[in-house]
């Protein structure tokens, strides 16, 4: 029995290094298409949901206040977006991504959402909750490892 948990752990890892992968490329190939870095997509991302400040940025991607500031002055620079008086600190201010951040990125993003409907609407509704519990449980057992190693 032991046997078979070690051997099923081995090929999840692969599984989820695969995924990994997959999804690393899918990335490349966004901020490819807007010329941008990484560090620079993931900042975007940030702003799916609104605006926030460079010190969230900053937190949030790890960087340093100069390292962000460069950061917003690129996607600034690329019409991705715009800095906003903080309506509640009127000496701060805001990020917020324009629309041609949604019109490129949407237009790639939406493209793996239908995929994925696609291949998600195969499975029946009990094998469907079933996935999104097991990669949730994985993405959690993922930053539990990261929360040991921050600790």
């Amino acid at each position: 029995m032991e046997e078979r948990i070690i051997k099923d752990s081995v090929d999840i890892v692969a599984a989820c290094r695969q995924l990994h992968s997959a999804i690393d490329r899918l990335d490349h190939a966004a901020a490819g298409s807007l010329a941008i870095s990484r560090n620079d997509l993931r900042c975007l991302n940030l702003l799916e949901h609104g605006s926030v400040t460079p010190t969230y940025i900053a937190t949030a991607l790890n960087l340093t206040t100069g390292s962000v500031t460069a950061l917003i002055d690129r996607l600034e620079t690329k019409g991705l977006v715009e800095r906003m008086r903080d309506p509640n600190d009127r000496r701060g201010i805001l990020v917020a991504a324009t629309p041609k951040v949604f019109q490129n990125l949407g237009a790639i993003y939406s493209l793996f959402a239908n995929e994925l409907r696609l291949t998600i609407g195969k499975y029946s509704e009990t094998d469907r909750a079933l996935a999104i519990r097991h990669v949730l449980d994985l993405a959690q057992t993922c930053l539990s490892v990261v929360d040991r190693i921050e600790g």
